[in-house]
């Protein structure tokens, strides 16, 4: 009876400032760090209530370190945001066991898993979006037809074309691809998203001379994608129905 109590209680604690959060990831991709302090409070004293009651603290501690770790190496390879890595950390706090059918009995564990599921999703969704215009006649690669294939699939998967306006106005948008000089000659280039979100090797401004290449100024780009919010989605569907794997499962 507790332990249904406290993990509904904790659930709500997780949900309202992730929400807050969620929508400040949308608006600005930038997350006040009082949100992460309210959350880590909260999921102090609710380790404390469980260590009382039902002496859990080893399954805790265990979560909240290994969700540590994990979020911590993902930020650092950037995978992860800061807001993204912290939502983590916080999450395994306030829940650190599972409560619906999952692979393994730590609920972070089955957060990371259907966080990524639902990128998977995103990414494909963008895919079905490039895909779409290529059919309706649009050249996606208009000065970039010397790209490897792959290049070509990592855009096709994760960026978009945009106008060269939003580019400089819109601070959420990264030119995913540049324009070189090599032995006189200006070459087009395509950029992986890692080097796209480092601005500062970026040139931002496609020189004068090859705009006239690009159909209305359009150029590939690479959106930061709010990630907090999918792992708000990831957290609801991870307590109420475990691991989505598993749950695919049963309609086979």
């Amino acid at each position: 009876m507790f332990q249904t109590l406290i993990n509904n209680i904790a659930l709500v604690v997780c949900i309202i400032p992730l929400a807050f959060a969620s929508y400040s990831d949308w608006k600005t991709r930038t997350v006040k760090n009082q949100i992460w302090l309210i959350m880590t409070i909260a999921g102090l004293i609710i380790a404390a209530a469980r260590w009382i009651y039902t002496a859990e603290l080893i399954t805790t501690i265990f979560s909240y370190v290994t969700t540590f770790l994990i979020s911590l190496v993902f930020y650092i390879i950037k995978i992860f945001g800061g807001a993204d890595a912290k939502a983590m950390i916080c999450v395994s706090l306030l829940i650190p066991k599972n409560v619906s059918l999952s692979l393994t009995p730590f609920f972070a564990f089955t957060v990371f898993l259907n966080t990524s599921i639902l990128l998977g999703v995103l990414y494909l969704i963008i895919l079905s979006s490039n895909l779409v215009r290529h059919l309706r006649g649009e050249n996606l690669f208009p000065g970039l037809e010397s790209e490897s294939k792959w290049r070509k699939i990592l855009a096709l998967l994760t960026c978009t074309r945009s106008d060269l306006s939003s580019v400089q106005t819109k601070k959420n948008l990264y030119p995913a691809q540049h324009i070189i000089k090599k032995d006189s000659k200006t070459e087009m280039h395509l950029i992986p998203p890692r080097q796209a979100l480092d601005k500062e090797s970026i040139n931002f401004n496609l020189l004068k001379s090859k705009v006239h290449q690009l159909p209305n100024d359009r150029i590939w780009v690479y959106f930061s994608k709010p990630l907090v919010p999918i792992i708000l989605i990831s957290v609801i569907i991870s307590f109420f129905l475990g691991d989505l794997p598993l749950l695919l499962l049963k309609f086979f």
